[in-house]
């Protein structure tokens, strides 16, 4: 009967999955390497993949994120159109196919939920008092905001575009 890891192994082991998939190998790659080099089954090589592709994403910014999606799927539009242009159906397919791919990420990267989840932690004790009632709160017009008429507005640019920018 094998012996348990300890916390230090499976974090290592974790680590060193995140490494190997942030390099590129595929997951089905890292699991066999993983419980051939440590002697462990399959499952458990599956939980240190797991463990390592969230630490990987947990590594890279939120906004290093969305950027690197936006270039990533840019490029596979490009690729698609350029596969379309030249007749390959089998390219266009497969770009297709990981345009698909990108959209299930969407979750991991979305910032504004990150941003939606911390402020209604921040403004809950606001937004219910705990009695069911709208909070009534008298406002003061010599600090209330500003409000600008139509001819206050800045004026337009008339040189700028009404293109979509992308």
């Amino acid at each position: 009967m094998a012996t348990r890891s300890t916390q230090e192994e499976t974090e290592n082991r974790c680590e060193e999955a995140a490494d190997l998939l942030s390099e590129g190998h595929p997951g089905r790659w890292v699991v066999k390497h993983l419980a051939t080099k440590y002697g462990v089954s399959p499952q458990a090589a599956r939980a240190y993949v797991r463990k390592g592709e969230q630490l990987a994403k947990e590594s890279v910014p939120v906004h290093d994120r969305a950027f690197l999606f936006a270039q990533t799927f840019a490029g596979l539009q490009a690729d698609r159109m350029d596969a379309r242009s030249a007749g390959n159906i089998n390219a266009q397919v497969g770009a297709s196919k990981q345009l698909v791919q990108m959209l299930k990420l969407i979750n991991d990267i979305d910032p504004m939920r990150d941003f939606e989840d911390a402020f209604m932690r921040a403004a809950a004790s606001q937004l219910n008092n705990g009695k069911g009632r709208i909070p009534r709160v008298s406002v003061d017009p010599k600090t209330a905001p500003v409000t600008l008429t139509e001819e206050q507005y800045p004026p337009l640019d008339e040189n700028e575009s009404e293109e979509a920018p992308f």
